[in-house]
């Protein structure tokens, strides 16, 4: 077991990706304390579009749904499925602010891959943020422009620097896992 107090605990995760959201419920699950970061693959990170090649998103479609039945939970293919993610991620970044990191992402990922719901959309934030007990929430006061540019840059930068090249991705020390399935990896070494 990695002593976790001296060395850093990240999970990097995206609402684009349904494995993201199957990690978080596993590290939600679990108790996770570490830090969360959206994964914002920036070109130095050499991140290729999974869905880009027609037989991996095939199996893709067909890995998801029975990873997904495997947790016990609901699955809807979003619409669009391809929304504008800068809302969401904004408003991550104000929820984690406020102590709320794990519960609005998970809200965000189930509204987005359980209910099949657009996450750019402020109605549907709103509801993440009350799934999420959020009481803050402000689509108004999140941040935008430049400001955003520079957290969102930030989290790239993070990224890169921890060598993520997918999602999800957690970091515990020098120890490395990539995709919810290694997930129970990091769970057995804590729990033993």
């Amino acid at each position: 077991m990695n002593d976790t107090t001296s060395a850093p605990l990240r999970c990097y995760f995206a609402f684009r990706s349904p494995y993201s959201r199957l990690g978080l419920h596993k590290l939600a699950k679990a108790g996770f304390t570490g830090e969360l970061i959206p994964f914002m693959p920036s070109k130095e990170s050499g991140f290729v579009d999974p869905l880009s090649n027609p037989k991996k998103r095939d199996y893709l479609v067909q890995d998801v749904y029975r990873m997904t039945v495997r947790q016990g939970l609901p699955l809807a293919l979003p619409d669009p499925f391809d929304p504008d993610y800068t809302p969401s991620n904004a408003a991550f970044h104000a929820a984690n602010a406020a102590g709320l990191g794990m519960a609005f992402a998970l809200a965000v990922s189930d509204l987005r891959w359980g209910q099949g719901l657009d996450i750019s959309r402020p109605d549907v934030l709103e509801k993440a943020a009350i799934m999420s007990e959020w009481e803050g929430f402000d689509p108004d006061a999140l941040p935008t422009g430049d400001a955003l540019k520079s957290i969102l840059r930030d989290y790239s930068q993070q990224a890169d620097a921890d060598g993520v090249f997918g999602v999800p991705f957690l970091i515990d020390g020098a120890d490395k896992y990539w995709g919810h399935d290694r997930f129970d990896l990091w769970l057995e070494a804590q729990a033993g």
